[in-house]
């Protein structure tokens, strides 16, 4: 059966919100693993740490939402290529690799709901990007991301207050100190996965992971990876 370029911006268009949709849904039902990692990384952290957070909090914090963002990243891949592989398939080669279907498949893009969101992403992903070097090229992006280390503060006049009141009130400002950082660790987990708690449209895990597999695709589409 013959595709109209109709059918085919059609197939492709399927492919693209379903993935969209399909890691939203991913990275939403791995978040509680990322915030019990960071809940651990809370309750051992030393005393000072509950004051101002150290060189080694700082990195076990990176390194675990990077870690987080790279198996998510390479879960999103490996289902977005395989898909895709499938849509391709079904359509004749000079519709699959004809950039011209792209092209329309692109200018519908506004269509897609809050695809705003990642808008900063797409235009950050590099142009050589594909579904072969995708797990590799975006992790940058995320390595660099700044973290609000201003909202992990306990506070030290707290702290220094209580430790002239007794054992047990240090204790009890510790305990609060402690409470205070892991919702901090959580709160901006939520920042960097969804964007929460941060200015509107700016990168996040999750754009960026949507933005890197759009790019992905369009390099496939065209057989500018082949």
């Amino acid at each position: 059966m013959q595709f109209s370029s109709l059918a085919a911006r059609m197939e492709f268009l399927a492919w693209r919100d379903g993935q969209f949709a399909a890691i939203s849904d991913q990275l939403s039902d791995a978040f509680p693993g990322l915030l019990a990692r960071l809940s651990d990384i809370a309750d051992a952290a030393p005393t000072l740490d509950l004051v101002t957070p150290g060189a080694a909090l700082k990195r076990s914090v990176a390194e675990a939402l990077t870690a987080w963002g790279a198996e998510q990243l390479g879960i999103a891949n490996t289902r977005a290529s395989t898909t895709l592989e499938q849509y391709m398939n079904e359509l004749p080669g000079d519709l699959a690799l004809d950039p011209t279907v792209w092209s329309q498949v692109a200018s519908a893009a506004p269509a897609v709901a809050g695809l705003s969101l990642i808008a900063a992403s797409i235009a950050a992903i590099p142009t050589v990007v594909s579904f072969a070097t995708v797990s590799t090229s975006v992790l940058a992006f995320w390595a660099t991301a700044t973290i609000s280390w201003p909202l992990f503060a306990a506070g030290a006049v707290v702290i220094g207050v209580a430790s002239l009141l007794g054992a047990g009130v240090l204790d009890r400002s510790q305990t609060w100190a402690r409470d205070r950082l892991r919702a901090a660790l959580h709160s901006e987990a939520e920042r960097q996965v969804f964007g929460l708690h941060g200015p509107i449209g700016a990168r996040c895990v999750l754009s960026d992971i949507q933005a890197a597999i759009l790019a992905a695709g369009e390099k496939r589409m065209t057989g500018a990876d082949a």
